[in-house]
Parts: C-alpha cells; structure tokens; sequence
C-alpha cells in the first residue's frame, strides 16, 4: 500500500531531491524495493542487477539528490549491501534515539508550464514504517503525504522548517547535505507564517500541521501544548483518539 500511495504521487513527475527519514534502515531492501517507486519510470523486475545498473545511470543524472538519516543503532543487516550513490547519515542523540519516519520529496513536473517553467511541489509524508521490509511489506503501518505546491497558502511549511534544520545539525560528519538543502531551499523561497485565523481551516477542516516536540523558536514542547498553540479553541468539545502499537 506504500509502494502504491508513492507511486501514484510520483506520476508525471521528476525526482528534484528526496530525504528518507527512519529508525531501521535495510540498505539493500531500500534500494531494490523503496528507492525505484520515487522515480516515474520502468525498471527490471526480473534481474536485480539489471535494476541496480537502472538505478544507478538515473542517480547519476542528479548526484546528491537522495539521502537517508538514520539512528545509528538501527542499520540492519539485510540480504543485500548498500551499492548505490546515496548519501547516508547516521545520527546518533546524547538521549534516547532517533525515531522519525519520514519522507520529503521535492518533485517538478514532466511537462514545462505556458512560461516554460517546470512546477515544483513537496511531497511531505510522515510514517509509521522503518525502511525495511517488515515496515513497507509485511506490519500493518499507518501513512500520510501532504502535498505542498509553489505558492500554496499553508503552515505546514513554515512548521517543517526549523525541523529540517535542526535535522541538517544531526550528523556527525561534514559530508555535504544537498539532498536537504535543495528542500529547505524549496521551503525558504516561501513567504513567512501567515498569522489570520480564518485561514487556520479550510472548508471546515484544520489544515494539517507538523509536531516534532518542539516550538518555532526550539524549546520543547508537549503535544497539549502544541495543539493549544496550533488550533486555539477549535478543539474544544472533540474527542481525541489514539491508535499506537506502544503506549504509555
């Protein structure tokens, strides 16, 4: 169901730069299975090898434009190594571990627009499956995309902003960081948090938002925080409910 949700986001469209997030990672698993589904093309399904040379001549054309962060306790040992040019950042926190599952996709358009421009969009998805094949093939994971286009009118991008920068700080190394900066340069070119209340929904619905634990300015902050922050009094009367695998 992953495979198929990306997939169709994915058509009529070219790959700019993506950004895997995950806890687990399979090396071999994400390139065979997870990394061809973010590219709108054929590929081999019946030689491995024969993908992987596919693969590899499509990466080429964009050098750079792929990177998975990932805990550094949570590389897996898988039927296949890692053979393709994708940048791989293990982070490793003071406390607790790296736990996100996210995908950020920066995507054109095949065909040029009527001023010969090639619209560009962010695929944004947040994820309950690690990169490996228990998450995408096997467990029952839950998943969401959002899309943010050029010149939408959203939070969701001014709250994936200081994420991904507090993102770009994590790896213990200075190997360049192009995949995320080409998206976080794609974020700067928006205007600033638009503040009207009227516009915190649309068409009676809250508009989507990003909570990673912490505010715009860093500090750290609760989920009932948050939500008081976010959607003001708009939740007053609602019922809240949880699905979780683990809960405390």
């Amino acid at each position: 169901a992953l495979t198929e949700a990306f997939h169709e986001k994915m058509s009529r469209q070219r790959l700019v730069a993506a950004v895997f997030l995950t806890y687990r990672f399979d090396p071999g698993f994400f390139e065979q299975e997870v990394l061809p589904v973010f590219f709108d093309r054929p590929f081999s399904t019946n030689d491995p090898k024969v993908k992987l040379a596919q693969l590899e001549a499509v990466l080429q054309e964009r050098p750079g434009s792929v990177a998975v962060y990932y805990d550094a306790n949570g590389l897996k040992g898988g039927e296949e190594p890692a053979k393709l040019d994708v940048g791989r950042f293990p982070v490793r926190l003071e406390r607790g571990i790296f736990h996100p599952k996210n995908v950020f996709a920066l995507v054109e358009a095949d065909e040029r627009a009527e001023d010969g421009t090639r619209p560009r969009k962010l695929l944004a998805a947040c994820l309950s499956a690690n990169l490996t094949q228990a998450g995408w093939w096997r467990n029952l994971e839950a998943a969401h995309i959002e899309e943010i286009a050029e010149g939408d009118e959203t939070f969701l991008a001014d709250d994936l902003r200081p994420f991904l920068r507090w993102l770009r700080k994590q790896p213990a190394t200075e190997a360049p960081q192009k995949a995320l900066d080409e998206i976080l340069a794609f974020l700067d070119k928006r205007s600033n948090r638009f503040e009207s209340a009227t516009k915190r929904s649309r068409d009676g619905m809250l508009q989507t938002r990003f909570y990673w634990g912490r505010s715009d300015d860093g500090t750290p902050e609760s989920v009932v925080d948050f939500l008081k922050r976010t959607t003001k009094r708009e939740l007053r009367g609602m019922r809240m409910e949880i699905v979780s695998p683990y809960f405390d």
